[in-house]
């Protein structure tokens, strides 16, 4: 494997772990065995290399974020795609984490965010509009619209929102799997009310398997202060 693509793993597996803000070039660099000047013959700072990891998570989004071509969008499909997301935010999940910091710090990756968000929730449009095209989801444009954004802004937020709550510490070390899989859960009841009666029947299985065991109880979200809000 090529020095610029272990940099870029090490990286990765460091931002996860650690949380970006407590990993420092030099830290990578130890990591790998190698010296922080081959590091920065590479990448010129620290900058540089998350926006290589965000280019390189960017083209995993768009590589799945396709309609179906030559047959109807199926339920099968969406599932695929729920999938997909969940990986995608476990890969990067530094990213979805420290995503404000790592936007304020850097206008490049701010502008290039701003790009892919706009053509991902395009794309997921298209995908819910070929799913109400199949009559799997039974929603008009505007609901389709709402109900996109809704959708993106969740995944987009969703291990800020963990973060927000204690379940993990402030470097995000701890997060789970199983934790971001809830808002795999959160998407299915998002659009439960628009699929088609055939479809539904599918749903039980499904959720349970996204809700990884855990409660469907929002206030369980907040095991530090449950007690608290229960005696109220």
């Amino acid at each position: 494997m090529k020095t610029k693509d272990r940099i870029l793993l090490t990286s990765l597996k460091m931002f996860n772990e650690q949380g970006e803000r407590n990993v420092s070039t030099n830290h990578i660099a130890a990591a790998l065995n190698i010296s922080p000047g081959n590091l920065y013959y590479h990448f010129r700072n620290k900058n540089e290399i998350v926006f290589q990891l965000f280019l390189r998570y960017q083209q995993e989004v768009q590589g799945f974020m396709i309609v179906p071509e030559g047959r109807h969008a199926s339920y099968q499909d969406k599932v695929n795609y729920l999938e997909a997301i969940l990986n995608s935010m476990w890969d990067y999940r530094f990213l979805h984490r420290d995503l404000q910091h790592l936007l304020q710090d850097d206008e490049r990756l701010r502008d290039a965010y701003r790009a892919f968000s706009s053509r991902t929730v395009a794309d997921g449009r298209r995908i819910l509009q070929a799913m109400a095209d199949a009559g799997v989801l039974l929603a008009n444009q505007e609901q389709i619209d709402a109900l996109i954004l809704n959708i993106w802004v969740l995944v987009v937020s969703w291990s800020s929102f963990l973060q927000s709550i204690s379940i993990q510490n402030n470097n995000g070390s701890t997060m789970r799997k199983a934790l971001l899989k809830r808002a795999i859960y959160q998407i299915i009841a998002l659009e439960e009310p628009f699929l088609c009666e055939s479809i539904k029947p599918l749903l039980p299985e499904l959720k349970k398997h996204y809700l990884a065991g855990e409660s469907t109880d929002p206030l369980a979200l907040f095991p530090t202060i449950l007690d608290d809000v229960q005696q109220r």
